[in-house]
């Protein structure tokens, strides 16, 4: 009997530490908390967190190029919202990153003189940046 308890409490044991080591394992989906690469900005959900003056600069930033951005036809855009493969989406110009790192991987388009910025992987809307 008494091997019988030891044998148990050591199969509990080495299950414990094994459920202990995956729940500290990292999660490396863009958007997850403690995910790298996201130190400027933050991703909650569907909509990323921007502070203002992130969001002016990249509003400035798209505005000064966007003679080439056809306007979508009745495209209305909210946070969360799928984005037809219609909408042609354009990669953010350098200087609209380079404070705000964690919209490196979106695109966007202008709608209604709005920067609307868009996951390319879900086709979701994560962002609306107004003047």
């Amino acid at each position: 009997m008494t091997n019988s308890l030891r044998l148990g409490t050591m199969a509990l044991a080495v299950l414990g530490t094994v459920s202990v080591a995956f729940a500290q394992v990292p999660s490396t989906t863009p958007g997850a908390p403690g995910a790298p690469g996201l130190n400027e900005g933050a991703i909650t959900g569907q909509k990323i967190q921007l502070s203002p003056a992130q969001k002016t600069a990249i509003f400035n930033a798209v505005s000064k190029d966007n003679s080439k951005i056809v306007a979508p036809g009745n495209f209305r855009a909210s946070i969360g919202a799928p984005v037809p493969p219609s909408i042609e989406l354009y990669a953010l110009p350098p200087e609209a990153v380079a404070n705000a790192r964690a919209v490196s991987s979106y695109r966007y388009t202008m709608v209604n003189n709005q920067v609307v910025l868009v996951d390319p992987l879900t086709m979701q809307v994560v962002d609306i940046i107004r003047q």
